[in-house]
């Protein structure tokens, strides 16, 4: 394998790191928020907006550094 090979893979390596942290992190708190009742400052229609444009993100990065790694 060459070295521009090698260094996409260890990029997409961290960046599914980082995105999987980032996933666990996102459902930590959503189950602490959950349990503890607290009131929500956003809208219905603002939360929803926000929960679509993070998962379709997430999903992005996680397609994305799955193919760094699988196809160098």
């Amino acid at each position: 394998m060459d070295w521009p090979s090698i260094l996409a893979k260890i990029a997409g390596a961290v960046l599914l790191a980082g995105t999987i942290r980032s996933i666990f992190k996102h459902v930590k708190e959503k189950r602490k928020a959950a349990l503890e009742n607290k009131p929500d400052e956003q809208s219905t229609s603002e939360r929803m907006l926000n929960n679509v444009l993070l998962y379709l993100w997430l999903a992005f990065m996680v397609v994305f550094s799955t193919g760094m790694i699988v196809n160098n």
